[in-house]
């Protein structure tokens, strides 16, 4: 019977890196998953971390998510890139988009990636941390197919819509927005599943697209602030799926052949904040208005204003120091992908 673990960020990484390059990918591309997913597990979004390990490998061994793709770039000017990732592993798609949105914007002010037919690109905060690191602000969004209710009806009809901001922050710590549109996240709830803990209302619909606080009967979301949200991942594949001529949602509801297989479209967009003005005169100014809204009167006595990515950076200092926490049942399932390939567990 497997133990609950708890493992150094770095022996995590290595073990999941070799997990998947065994399973076919490049040594770097290996590498740019692996990161991504414990880049998630130190910012306690357990749901985006090596949870999802087992998951990639069986999308790889159907060839859901592709090993050996063929990337292309099928658009391109000094300001914009489109490129087909061909269902490359989304972290790889997004680390790529990154590097040429930066590089966009270093020439001219700004530079805009759009990612056409990846696959699940993670928890996005990751990718625009490493564009707010260089000085730049950095705007993630993706688009895949329905998981959450359009609001007024009773079926999955759009994405949960993921999003992310980050900005260059005081003592060069980026500060990060990273969200859904979705009053939960399906993680969350593949996770209410596994533990069988009740959902609070409002959160689900049964598959009959009933209301339900039974995990076990859940199975789509609910949009956050109803009309909000679903429109916000409505615009989500407007912007992201058709302006690249990859239509999820339409697809996916009209039954049209290979419609409903796992794919995502993606934006990484990155403004170069130098062009404009002093970078570190921006990081003093955000830095007076988190103190000036962090000393507003707190809503519940003793507990602090807190600002977007705070908990995320005090788990981030708290697992980096006592390992990443693994429970038991994810250390079986990790052991089960290690033991055919002989590899040895990380704790």
């Amino acid at each position: 019977m497997s133990e609950a673990a708890a493992v150094q960020a770095q022996r995590l990484q290595d073990f999941v890196q070799a997990l998947f390059v065994h399973a076919g990918l490049s040594a770097q591309a290996a590498n740019d998953v692996a990161r991504a997913l414990i880049w998630a597990d130190l910012r306690g979004i357990d749901t985006h971390g090596v949870s999802r390990v087992a998951f990639y490998l069986n999308f790889m061994q159907k060839g859901v998510i592709k090993v050996q793709p063929q990337r292309r770039v099928l658009h391109e000017t000094p300001a914009v890139q489109v490129f087909d990732a061909d269902a490359s592993a989304g972290a790889v798609a997004m680390f790529h988009a990154a590097e040429q949105a930066a590089l966009k914007a270093r020439a001219l002010g700004l530079g805009l990636v759009m990612v056409r037919g990846t696959t699940h690109t993670g928890a996005l905060g990751c990718y625009t941390q490493a564009l707010a690191r260089q000085g730049m602000v950095g705007i993630a969004l993706a688009a895949s197919i329905p998981l959450m209710a359009y609001h007024g009806a009773k079926a999955a009809g759009v994405s949960t819509a993921p999003l992310s901001i980050a900005v260059p922050g005081a003592a060069d710590e980026p500060l990060i927005l990273d969200m859904a549109s979705g009053a939960m996240s399906m993680g969350q709830l593949r996770a209410a599943k596994q533990s069988g803990t009740p959902l609070p209302a409002g959160l689900a619909l049964s598959e009959q697209g009933e209301p339900t606080t039974d995990p076990q009967q859940a199975s789509i979301v609910l949009p956050m602030a109803g009309p909000k949200g679903s429109g916000l991942a409505l615009m989500f594949e407007l912007l992201c799926s058709l302006v690249v001529g990859n239509p999820i949602i339409a697809d996916f509801l009209s039954d049209k052949p290979g419609g409903r297989k796992h794919r995502q479209n993606a934006w990484l967009l990155a403004i170069d904040i130098s062009r404009f003005g002093d970078v570190a005169h921006y990081q003093q100014e955000l830095a007076r208005t988190v103190a000036a809204l962090a000393g507003l009167p707190a809503s519940v006595p003793g507990e602090p204003v807190r600002m977007p990515g705070d908990r995320g950076l005090q788990c981030q200092a708290e697992r980096l120091r006592d390992g990443i926490p693994l429970p038991a049942a994810l250390c079986k399932e990790l052991a089960a992908c290690a033991r055919p390939e002989g590899l040895a567990l990380p704790w």
